[in-house]
């Protein structure tokens, strides 16, 4: 039996920019090899296979200092892709920054907003976020009727998400409230406070130097807002510094709820997970200066910026995404 294949419309116009990304999936992170890929390392021949099996330790490559893959040349480009060709990669770097969950008989494939020319493929759309639907002869995963029943459930409640945030004929304000029963007056909810939203933000392990980074620069201007008496103990209330438009928010949104929401099926925390989406935006438009970290950048790096690191530092560890869900499923 086929899967039916969903993607957001922006899936396949997805290229992988490599030298000319301001950032690299090669740095940061630590890189599995697939068994496959192992084996075929394992008989690659000369001076390049001597390479590859020098700088693989327990199923990953060793990484050189600052978190580097030792097969990043200097000018950010893989040279196992120069040297033996796209289908040499290991299946995590072939894959990467895309997604798939299965949900039965469906399949849901996407582009991890850490990378930065997938978020800027999701801000350019034009108009509300859509989706395509096809066959696909993928394998389906098990699942017995009462469950599809749930999960037909969750993905109509779903759905009726993407029809508010895509509904132009109301305004933006009316959108966020039938799709999320957002109002606006608590934008940091269940935070008391700003500076309780930041402690929070800085007990969660740090992904590294950048989030560190951006995390200060949004202490010190909570901080200051309060030395200034512009936020007391208990108030909420904070600017957005504009960045996004009405259009670029709703996609944000739609798309946040996508990767995540579904996914209540097998993990649970259904509010935490719908409540995720509008954490993350609310972060990204109050602080968007502030996550970037670069105020000379034009207007759309910056909005890519912030929203690449914050996707960084929230949505892929699962440790980390499951507390911060925990800490929304109110």
């Amino acid at each position: 039996m086929s899967l039916i294949l969903r993607k957001p419309d922006f899936y396949d116009s997805f290229r992988c920019i490599a030298s000319r990304c301001t950032d690299t999936c090669c740095v940061g992170w630590e890189i599995d090899i697939d068994d496959a890929s192992q084996k075929a390392y394992r008989k690659v021949a000369g001076a390049f296979g001597d390479k590859l099996r020098q700088n693989i330790e327990d199923g990953h490559f060793k990484l050189l200092p600052h978190d580097r893959c030792p097969f990043l040349d200097k000018q950010n480009l893989c040279e196992i892709y120069t040297h033996l060709g796209a289908g040499a990669l290991c299946e995590i770097c072939r894959e990467h920054p895309r997604f798939v969950e299965v949900y039965g008989d469906i399949m849901e494939r996407g582009l991890g907003l850490c990378c930065e020319e997938a978020s800027r493929l999701l801000l350019e759309g034009k108009g509300p976020l859509a989706f395509t639907s096809e066959e696909c002869d993928e394998p389906e995963d098990e699942m017995d009727e009462d469950d599809r029943e749930v999960r037909d459930e969750v993905m109509f409640a779903r759905e009726q998400i993407f029809k508010a945030l895509a509904d132009t004929s109301i305004p933006f304000k009316e959108r966020l409230h039938q799709a999320f029963g957002y109002t606006g007056d608590k934008p940091l909810a269940p935070f008391e406070s700003a500076s309780a939203m930041v402690e929070f933000l800085a007990q969660l392990e740090s992904y590294g130097a950048d989030w560190d980074a951006a995390l200060a620069r949004i202490k010190a201007k909570v901080y200051a807002a309060q030395e200034a008496g512009r936020l007391d103990k208990d108030s909420t209330i904070l600017e957005d510094q504009g960045f996004f438009s009405e259009t670029e928010s709703a996609r944000l949104l739609a798309y946040l709820v996508y990767r995540h929401y579904s996914k209540c099926l097998f993990e649970g925390r259904e509010q935490g997970k719908l409540m995720f989406a509008l954490f993350f935006w609310n972060l990204a438009r109050f602080f968007t200066r502030e996550l970037a970290g670069n105020a000379a950048a034009d207007a759309q790096s910056i909005k890519i910026g912030a929203i690449k690191i914050l996707s960084k530092q929230l949505e892929y560890a699962e440790e980390i995404m499951e507390i911060v869900e925990i800490s929304l499923d109110g």
